[in-house]
């Protein structure tokens, strides 16, 4: 990781990256605070997305209409009410407008019309000025949302910001000033010299370059000098950049010229429709509307997916209705053969192969790593044909970045603050067309800068030349055309540089030619700078004494298995596919996979989801669900050996994606095999015999072994507290946190809503002050109420079956629930083919249309829980709540946010969602907690003590009326069971060291029952305040766990005693100590033990039990 330096900058800036690719677009961005260290933060949620936890990129597509006007964009666009009413109202949908710029690439595979053609009146600047628009009110909101007091914030920046905007490694000048053209017509800087002195232009290959080096690679895995190549696969194109690299001290020189390959992604995709075509002709399923469906499925699915071509992939486009076994067509899925599909990649793949081979002979360095990242990278079938390649020459290769879609907006940030790269190399000849007098021994009259120069960043190549004009007023403008040479170029004027020259003009005398007629001449020089990565051009001339150089220089605007989401995401689900024997066969995105799902009902395999409310402590507040409402584990399998295979599961892809995305991934894990410190979290609600079953299952998945020192490598945190730790650590959250004030972190997740209340003690200390909330209500309740409604809704439709109905609502969980976010939208869930239609049920084209106000209500149940939640720690809270804190997966609902926030706003909490991917914020936040510790006092959720008996007392009314138990003791007292005696009690607020205690005796006739101490940790979970007897709520009490100790060695040495009537008896002393300042109860046992000949009594303590 390269260190970063405070910013040296007087005044607060915001940089602003935006990444515009063919297929997918991306944001990024940096506040620099004067003497912070800066914190670059991808932006993560755009509208209507549906991926979990938001992702970092959005479709590059647009909605035109008649008259010109942008109707949608981005994940909008996709939404099935835009869609429907596009093409209602005859609007235009743009896709690849990128490639509309592309010029002078090799690309006999693509023509202009094979690109869908821009809108009537409108050009591919103005396109690109629009989405250039969208994606800064994008920004604006994310860091509005984001950000504590965010509207503020951007009141305060938005006249100071920097744009760095990126583009292929192959566009030139004439792309370049585009580029800033469409700056200025999306509104993001105004026209003037010093707004397009606020846009950078860089190539992704650099950007990648720059993300690289700021987020992996490491100082001592290089030696100094050696050579590196980034492999930037994009949508559209291949950009390939090689570098000269030491990184202690940092020099980054680029060794040869880079290469841009129009061969992304969408040519796998244009390929795979013409291999639908061909293979479905024939087939009632083989219309251009169908085909271009299928083809729509296998680029967001099929493609992302394909991992080898000896398995079978498949497009799942219809319901399990459609069928067509000829065509390999059966419940609406049609199967490809895995050869077949690796074809559709193998011309993209030799392209990057002869760009590096380019690369590699053009560089005066031996190449030794290669990096591959872009949206395209997240194919694990280009990323595994690569790595056999590179390998085989000996060079480190890998996918180093945590979203391989991010690498280039994020790098774009790290290139305006690091600037890491001190030379480039020219990728043509550059010079300028002019008139030379005549040499019959001279061929070649032409000042050239020569391709394949190495060019430091303020190294200047000039020439000068002779300005001749007839008459004095000609110069008083000069005008110089800078030309690339390639070989063959249609049109090599890029950029006419025109500057005035009045001045010296003015002071110019008349000569005389030979002919005899009259000229003014002036000597100017051309400089060219190409070290920078834009090509710059000015015109120096001598007037009297001094050079005159212009103020303004005139620039040419020069992973986990099987996910299918770009760039792989955070998180997998928690599904396992076991077959009859109880053997695991597919774990997370695997398990999703449709030929996984034909071996589910082939071969009787048991496809498990929801697995972990098994674990859930029957205690909790759950009427709106039994165990007969979740999925049945398989036969002879428990709770916890389901959980263990799970960890095995993740430890395994935590192994691979290490080896793949480190330099020297492999020899790192095998340096911390045995050492390796394991933290998992749980709900807020879970207990002392949850975390018993994690720690087991730990044990049972082989992360530890199952020794005192393997167990001590386990460490269990709640989610709530992992959170906060995660949003400690972010800086979109760090304002919120403000001495004496409280803050609420809700986690929302897929099962349990977990809201937690801490304020700051001392910085960074915090101390929880109410008892940590758990509510049954996250995401999986929203969808468990959609599959009811809609079997309710579809009663008496031909898709109204059981089959149909849990269809549609897997699909409603995936993408409906995901996109959902006003209830006066209608809501779409696309289940089957445009063939499939009820009107009276409001099914057309193959997808269901629900009013918006009727999925809202299957939301607010769950809104309702959470506010409920924070009301109740709003009231326990020792300290004013200020902030609200939204966080984990479900956080991603743009309905549940605005919710919240509806509600929240109106009582004076600030609230926002403080994170860059809501569904990592747990996993982040656990690694925090055992780094950072902050939390160092914890507030005690129920009252927890032990079950005994008292003396009985006559005067005590509660006593009276339990007399008939009353039972004497050997000691002659008399007692009544059934007692509690709390020992800690619910509210309090205990430290991390502080020890809780209580004295016991226990009387017995017989000296060897005093051999072992035996009690109950009991847990009251009523609402009195000093709860005294087990029998008055008896389902309010529930044991934790039962302590032992083996007291034998004090049992010789007790001395008898005389009780009544003259009754021998022993009476053995104990005190049970409870800790609660750390993430789990810990309970002990302590007595006195005589271990000294003098007979000297010493405090022995002996921890029995790790609850």
């Amino acid at each position: 990781m390269l260190p970063r330096q405070p910013y040296r900058g007087s005044v607060r800036k915001l940089v602003l990256a935006f990444d515009v690719g063919t297929t997918y677009s991306a944001i990024s961005y940096c506040i620099l605070d004067p003497g912070e260290v800066p914190k670059i933060e991808p932006v993560t949620r755009y509208p209507a997305q549906e991926h979990s936890g938001g992702s970092s990129k959005i479709p590059s597509i647009l909605y035109y209409d008649s008259n010109g006007s942008v109707r949608a964009i981005g994940a909008e666009a996709r939404q099935e009410h835009i869609v429907e009413r596009a093409e209602e109202e005859g609007w235009t949908k743009l896709e690849w407008f990128v490639l509309q710029m592309m010029v002078n690439l090799a690309a006999n595979h693509i023509t202009d019309d094979d690109i869908p053609p821009l809108p009537r009146g409108k050009n591919a600047v103005e396109v690109l000025g629009d989405f250039m628009q969208y994606l800064f009110r994008c920004a604006r909101s994310y860091i509005e949302e984001t950000h504590p007091s965010g509207s503020h914030l951007w009141r305060s920046l938005e006249n100071r910001i920097e744009f760095v905007l990126t583009h292929p490694n192959g566009w030139e000048g004439p792309q370049q000033k585009q580029i800033r053209l469409a700056a200025a017509l999306g509104g993001l800087i105004p026209s003037t010299e010093d707004g397009m002195a606020r846009v950078h232009l860089l190539t992704e290959g650099e950007a990648s370059l720059h993300y690289c080096v700021a987020n992996i690679l490491a100082s001592d895995a290089f030696s100094p000098g050696q050579g590196v190549v980034v492999i930037d696969a994009g949508g559209g194109t291949l950009d390939l950049s090689a570098y000269s690299m030491t990184l202690s001290p940092t020099l980054i020189e680029e060794i040869a010229a880079a290469e841009c390959r129009l061969q992304g992604s969408v040519f796998v995709t244009r390929r795979a429709h013409g291999l639908l075509q061909e293979k479905l002709s024939g087939s009632r399923f083989g219309t251009p509307d169908v085909v271009q469906q299928m083809t729509d499925i296998f680029d967001i699915t099929t493609k992302l997916r394909f991992r080898n071509p000896e398995d079978p992939s498949y497009i799942k486009f219809g319901t399990v209705r459609d069928k067509d076994p000829q065509h390999d067509i059966r419940n609406g899925q049609l199967k490809l053969s895995g050869q077949d599909v690796a074809k559709l990649f193998e011309p993209s793949i030799s392209s990057i192969i002869e760009a590096f081979e380019a690369q590699r002979r053009a560089a005066g360095t031996p190449i030794t790593f290669v990096f591959f990242v872009g949206g395209f990278a997240a194919s694990d079938w280009m990323f595994a044909k690569l790595q056999a390649y590179f390998q085989s020459l000996g060079i480190s290769f890998s996918r180093p970045d945590n979203h391989c879609n991010k690498a280039v907006a994020d790098g774009a940030v790290s290139y305006f603050i690091d600037h890491l790269v001190s030379s480039r190399v020219s990728r043509f000849t550059y010079g300028t067309e002019c008139s030379v007098p005549f040499n019959p021994f001279d061929m070649e009259h032409r000042a050239r800068q020569k391709e394949g120069t190495r060019v430091s960043e303020q190294q200047e190549f000039s020439e000068t030349f002779a300005i001749r004009r007839y008459n004095q007023a000609a110069c008083n403008q000069v005008e110089v055309g800078i030309m690339s040479y390639r070989g063959f170029l249609l049109k090599p004027d890029w950029m006419d540089i025109e500057r005035n020259t009045s001045k010296i003009a003015e002071k110019l005398t008349p000569k005389r030619s030979a002919e005899g007629s009259t000229y003014y001449a002036m000597e100017i020089k051309v400089v060219l700078l190409l070290g920078l990565t834009e090509l710059q051009a000015v015109i120096s001339w001598e007037d009297g004494v001094s050079h005159q150089f212009p103020d303004n220089i005139a620039s040419l605007t020069c992973a986990f298995p099987a996910q299918e989401h770009v760039g792989g995401d955070c998180k997998i689900p928690s599904i396992i596919c076991y077959d009859p024997d109880g053997t695991v066969r597919a774990v997370g995105a695997e398990a999703t996979q449709e030929y996984i799902e034909e071996e589910v009902d082939e071969n009787g395999w048991v496809k498990l989801e929801w697995w972990k409310l098994h674990l859930r402590p029957r205690t909790m507040a759950s009427s709106h669900i039994t165990d007969q409402d979740i999925p049945a584990l398989p036969r002879n399998k428990t709770a916890v050996q389901v959980l263990a295979d799970f960890m095995r599961y993740l430890h395994q892809c935590a192994r691979k994606y290490i080896e793949e995305s480190q330099a020297t991934g492999a020899d790192m894990l095998r340096s911390v095999e045995h050492t390796t410190e394991f933290v998992l979290s749980h709900p807020n609600g879970w207990e002392g015999p949850q975390q018993t079953q994690i720690r087991n299952a730990a044990v049972m998945a082989g992360l530890v072994p199952d020794t005192p020192e393997g167990r001590s490598r386990i460490y269990l945190v709640t989610e709530g507290e992992a959170s906060l730790h995660y949003c400690l650590g972010s800086g979109l959250a760090a304002d919120g946190f403000q001495e004496d004030e409280g803050v609420i972190i809700v986690d929302a997740g897929g099962g349990t809503i977990d809201v937690s209340a801490y304020h700051m003690s001392s910085a960074p200390s915090f101390e929880e002050i109410a008892p940590a909330e758990c509510r049954l209500q996250g995401s999986i309740f929203v969808s468990r109420r959609a599959k009811g409604m809609l079997r309710e809704k579809l009663r008496g439709s031909q898709f109204g079956g059981e089959d149909m109905v849990s269809h549609m609502a897997a699909i409603f969980d995936s993408t409906t629930k995901q996109r959902f976010g006003n209830e006066n939208d209608p809501a779409y869930i696309k289940f089957g083919t445009i063939k499939d239609k009820d009107t009276s049920f409001n099914i057309r084209s193959g997808q269901l249309k629900l009013m918006g106000s009727d999925v809202a209500t299957l939301f607010e149940p769950s809104a309702m829980a959470i506010i409920e939640a924070i009301e109740e720690q709003r009231h326990a809270a020792t300290k004013t709540i200020s902030t609200v804190f939204l966080v984990g997966g479900f956080a991603a609902s743009e309905w549940l946010f605005t919710r919240l926030q509806n509600h929240l706003r109106p009582l004076g909490f600030g609230f926002c969602r403080p994170d860059s991917h809501t569904a990592k914020a747990v996993a982040d936040g656990a690694v925090a907690f055992f780094l950072d510790h902050r939390v160092s006092a914890r507030v005690a959720k129920f009252t927890y003590g032990t079950r005994c008996a008292t003396q009985f007392d006559r005067n005590d009314p509660q006593h009276k009326v339990r007399a008939s138990m009353a039972v004497p003791r050997p000691s002659g007292r008399t007692v009544l069971p059934n007692a509690f005696s709390a020992i800690l009690t619910k509210g309090t607020a205990v430290s991390e060291t502080k020890e809780f205690s209580k004295n016991f005796i226990t009387e017995v006739v017989d000296r060897s029952a005093c051999d072992v101490i035996t009690t109950e940790i009991v847990c009251y979970r009523g609402d009195s305040p000093n709860p005294r007897w087990t029998d008055s709520e008896p389902g309010m009490f529930s044991t934790l766990c039962n302590v032992h100790a083996d007291t034998s060695k004090v049992a010789r040495t007790i001395s008898p005693r005389r009780g009544y009537a003259g009754l021998q008896f022993f009476r053995q002393e104990f005190s049970i100590v409870l800790m609660f300042g750390l993430t789990e109860l810990q309970a002990q046992l302590s007595w006195k033990e005589d271990v000294s000949a003098s007979r000297d009594l010493v405090p022995r303590c002996v921890i029995l039990m790790h609850v």
